[in-house]
């Protein structure tokens, strides 16, 4: 069984806390189970604007804040898709405000978003129900991941190659210059890709490990391209923020470039990382050792206590004695539009 805490903005009930207020001690989420505890483990976190999604390991999606059809819950509730053969769920994105999930062979898309952000065509702008991404995948192939920002969003093939729709002015959906774009739109890469990820107004895309090749496309606001590195050889995972990168290498070590002008770049002395998590402007890392950290701009709550946020560029997150998980591991981390989540599974 898992257990979710989360901390941070929680305007609209986006932290699913059965409240609407900002907290920065990690609180337990309310879901729909027994004492609130998840049937299976968390695969995914997406959180936009003003809402969360949820992908557990069984294919379940919940969902609380601002459903952008005249509704809010302040609690986590299932998500029901139109009948369809049963299928793997395989990934989640969020928007600012419309909300993407995934088979591999549709992607079901809600909200609301003037610069294509749904992918239901021009005439389509905002949805109260999910409705499918006419025509897409292309014939042959199946839908790996999905990843979203503020206003685009991308899907990885099997075949390695990324499609992507919503705001392509800055170049971050490829070449053709676009403020919308409509329909997913083949986004050219020279080398098969691997993990595609959003930032504000850039799109990063990584090939593997082996050769560290990578490419970002779209805006170089902050140094996003011309401050990288010349490659990511050994990277283990990675994670945009609105402003800046941050890749997690094998070795546990950080890398990481653009933003930092609320300290949102990993700090160089925290020592081998398991996991991250980055949000808008934010980040939150697991050690091998067993602490989590978080860094970047807090100011609600979402690095820990504001006093000390205000005062350290890293904070120790401490976990309540209350939640009584000293027998539990943290086996998930999530950062979105100033929230933050830490999942714990029991381990005997």
């Amino acid at each position: 069984m898992t257990i979710l805490l989360s901390f941070g903005s929680n305007g609209s009930g986006q932290l699913g806390l059965s409240h609407q207020e900002d907290v920065s001690s990690p609180s337990l989420v309310i879901t729909p189970h027994p004492s609130s505890t998840l049937p299976s483990s968390i695969a995914q976190i997406a959180a936009g604007g003003n809402h969360t999604l949820l992908l557990l390991t069984n294919n379940q999606v919940l969902y609380s804040g601002d459903s952008h059809n005249n509704t809010t819950t302040s609690t986590f509730t299932p998500i029901s898709l139109p009948p369809q053969p049963p299928t793997q769920t395989t990934s989640i994105s969020a928007t600012w405000s419309a909300s993407h999930i995934a088979t591999p062979s549709q992607i079901w898309v809600q909200g609301h978003g003037t610069k294509g952000e749904l992918a239901l065509g021009p005439e389509i702008t905002s949805t109260p129900i999910f409705q499918p991404i006419p025509n897409f995948p292309p014939p042959n192939t199946e839908i790996v991941s999905l990843s979203a920002s503020m206003s685009h969003a991308v899907a990885l093939l099997d075949n390695g190659q990324v499609y992507g729709w919503g705001a392509g002015r800055k170049g971050q959906l490829g070449p053709d210059l676009s403020p919308a774009v409509f329909s997913p739109r083949h986004i050219p890469s020279p080398f098969p890709v691997v993990k595609a990820l959003c930032g504000k107004e850039f799109t990063l895309l990584l090939g593997s490990p082996q050769t560290g090749e990578f490419l970002i496309l779209g805006s170089d606001k902050f140094g996003i391209k011309s401050s990288a590195p010349s490659d990511l050889k050994a990277w283990k995972d990675a994670g945009a923020g609105w402003g800046s990168i941050i890749v997690l290498k094998k070795d546990g070590s950080l890398v990481s470039w653009g933003r930092d002008d609320h300290c949102q770049l990993a700090p160089s002395d925290i020592g081998p990382v398991e996991k991250i998590a980055v949000g808008s402007e934010h980040a939150l890392a697991l050690t091998r050792d067993g602490k989590v950290l978080a860094w970047g701009w807090g100011e609600h709550g979402n690095c820990g206590p504001l006093e000390e946020s205000r005062k350290e560029r890293v904070n120790v997150i401490h976990i309540p004695e209350e939640y009584n998980l000293g027998d539990h591991k943290i086996t998930a981390l999530g950062a979105g539009c100033a929230t933050s989540w830490i999942a714990f599974e029991k381990t005997r």
